[in-house]
């Protein structure tokens, strides 16, 4: 099976495979066992899909990210030369990268889909807890050339900014928009997010250890489906928190690359001959 249109695999606001140096995977390469999604693109690749990843300035801002994830899609379509439209699987901040992009660049008729998996449309109360007692580090950094505004756009008071301005468009533009939201308990979400999940959980409820189930899953009409997934499995990676539940490395890599191979087949039912 192939897709009709490409898919781009856009990751969160600090993607830590960046900092894994050596070890870390190339985007795009056949090898991405070490790459923010973890053996996604490969996997989705083995069965037909066309896949790419699209890498955006690390923490920064919401507006430059959007930019930066517009000229990327550009160069992988050869300005929509190649293919005419793409659909977008967005993990994390990378939902809301996606969202501002369709609407700055008016993408409305180049974008066929965004699915959007654990990003936090409402915002998040771990991001307010964060900028109201580091926030002024942002500012401190920036001098030494580390931009880290980012993490002010995740707050719930900038999130709602956001999802007035583009409520209008987004209603009315005829792309189709699909969330997924993962929740595990406490005790099998990844031990360094426990400490956010308890602050969350006291303000938003269940979560999957950095975003609430209702950011992530925002409005009713675009809700796909709840995971069983914290924020770190999401995206293909294992922890002890599985194995502490009865499931194995090989057994959980498996489900989630079924998760992800249902949401292309899905995209490519839903746009057979495009």
């Amino acid at each position: 099976m192939a897709s009709s249109f490409p898919i781009i695999l856009a990751h969160g606001i600090a993607p830590f495979d960046r900092i894994m140096g050596p070890f870390s995977s190339a985007d795009n390469s056949d090898d991405d066992r070490f790459h923010y999604y973890r053996k996604i693109r490969s996997s989705l690749l083995k069965r037909g899909f066309v896949v790419f990843h699209g890498r955006v300035s690390w923490a920064a801002s919401l507006e430059r990210r959007a930019f930066d994830l517009y000229r990327v899609i550009l160069q992988i379509t050869r300005n929509f030369t190649k293919w005419p439209r793409v659909h977008i699987i967005a993990h994390s901040m990378g939902g809301l990268d996606s969202r501002l992009m369709i609407y700055r660049y008016r993408l409305e008729e180049r974008v066929a889909s965004l699915t959007t998996i654990g990003t936090p449309h409402l915002g998040s109360s771990y991001a307010d807890w964060g900028i109201t007692r580091f926030g002024f580090l942002i500012r401190l950094l920036r001098p030494c050339g580390l931009n880290l505004s980012g993490f002010r756009d995740l707050t719930r008071k900038n999130c709602s900014v956001l999802n007035r301005l583009l409520e209008h468009f987004e209603n009315t533009n005829g792309v189709v928009y699909q969330t997924v939201a993962g929740v595990q308990p406490l005790e099998r979400i990844f031990l360094p997010l426990r400490a956010s999940y308890r602050i969350i959980y006291r303000e938003e409820g269940e979560n999957d250890g950095l975003v609430s189930l209702r950011s992530a899953a925002w409005k009713e009409s675009y809700f796909r489906e709840r995971i069983d997934a914290d924020h770190f499995n999401q995206i293909g990676w294992w922890d002890r928190g599985e194995a502490a539940a009865g499931i194995d490395r090989k057994t959980f890599e498996k489900n989630i690359i079924n998760f992800y191979v249902k949401l292309a087949t899905d995209l490519y039912r839903q746009f057979p001959h495009a």
